[in-house]
């Protein structure tokens, strides 16, 4: 009977060690995986509204032209104006066997979503598109997506994305976008 006592009671032991363990693991995993931020989702729903707004918009544009060798052919920007406020920059062109599209929006002056779609691939081979959107907050990325709505991790692209539309907003003063976007 003492026997069979010692016995249940490592069984008991044992069960408990392992189902602390499991509970240990799936909290550690829990907590590497990001959390939704509210306010993130928000603002991200409000840029989608500022987005739509723009695009609805009759705005006036004023469209530039820019080469160069080894960055780009054909550029073009084209800066969309409600009266004199820069809402929405088109910036294109190509090198190679790629081509792109970036569009940047913007609210009171700052950029708020970038948007990045790109196509190429080799002469003989298949064409690829691809396709970037950042949101930003106050100057800083809070989502990254990277073609079917993957999110991708706030890196480098996103980063250069950013930047980009920063330096093309300011190059509407001097018109020097090689400066802006090839450097």
């Amino acid at each position: 009977m003492q026997h069979q006592k010692t016995l249940i009671c490592r069984q008991f032991w044992l069960i408990a060690f392992f189902i602390l363990s499991v509970a240990s693991v799936h909290a550690q995993q829990a907590a590497r995986q990001p959390l939704v931020n509210v306010q993130n989702e928000a603002a991200i729903q409000n840029i989608r509204r500022t987005y739509q707004q723009i695009n609805a918009l009759n705005l006036t544009a004023e469209r530039f032209k820019y080469e160069s060798s080894g960055c780009v052919q054909d550029g073009v920007v084209t800066y969309f104006f409600s009266g004199k406020k820069i809402l929405k920059i088109v910036e294109s062109g190509s090198i190679g066997d790629g081509s792109w599209v970036h569009e940047f929006y913007y609210d009171a002056g700052k950029l708020i979503f970038c948007l990045e779609s790109l196509v190429g691939g080799p002469a003989n081979g298949p064409v690829t598109k691809t396709q970037y959107r950042v949101y930003l907050k106050q100057g800083s990325v809070i989502r990254a997506l990277h073609d079917s709505n993957k999110i991708s991790a706030t890196d480098s692209k996103a980063t250069e994305l950013m930047q980009a539309g920063t330096r093309i907003y300011a190059a509407y003063t001097t018109k020097d976008f090689v400066s802006a976007l090839c450097n």
